[in-house]
């Protein structure tokens, strides 16, 4: 089982970073929403740093993996394919705002970027699980703060 911990682990490591990357181009291509998309691709970034700081900790302390690991690993991959698909293309033919602000919307309710966000708001016993969810207390959930950016800049 340490194998495919490991491989999930990865995979959620590479989609954080992944989607980081995307947001960090987004507010290259939207200057106007620059500060949002800036902040966002950062709280990705320390989201992929807090699960590689786990990797040894996480199979050393006999964390169970959630239900289907396999399977888990096998949706974060393509979507780790399509995200970066969808970077390449991006940068040959930017996407008009609302297209962005939809895609990143797409990814936070996505069930390959929930894999982290319901790791870090599980119950567990485990000391590490808790350090995490604390680390972790501050940053908000995505998908709302996209929403609710759309909302307040009239991009629907």
């Amino acid at each position: 089982m340490d194998h495919a911990i490991r491989l999930f682990l990865k995979e959620s490591i590479e989609l954080e970073l992944n989607i980081g990357d995307l947001y960090q181009l987004f507010s290259v291509k939207f200057p106007e929403d620059y500060d949002f998309w800036w902040k966002i691709s950062i709280e990705e970034m320390n989201h992929a740093a807090l699960i590689e700081s786990i990797n040894d900790v996480f199979i050393n302390e006999g964390i169970e993996p959630m239900d289907s690991i396999e399977i888990q690993t096998k949706d974060l991959h393509r979507m780790n394919i399509s995200v970066k698909s969808r970077i390449e293309r991006y940068k040959l033919v930017p996407p008009t705002r609302l297209e962005a602000f939809k895609y990143g919307l797409k990814l936070e309710n996505s069930a390959g970027e929930s894999h982290f966000e319901i790791f870090m708001t599980s119950v567990s016993d485990s000391p590490v699980v808790k350090i995490f969810q604390k680390l972790n207390g501050e940053d908000k959930n995505h998908a709302v703060r996209i929403e609710n950016y759309m909302k307040t800049n009239g991009i629907i």
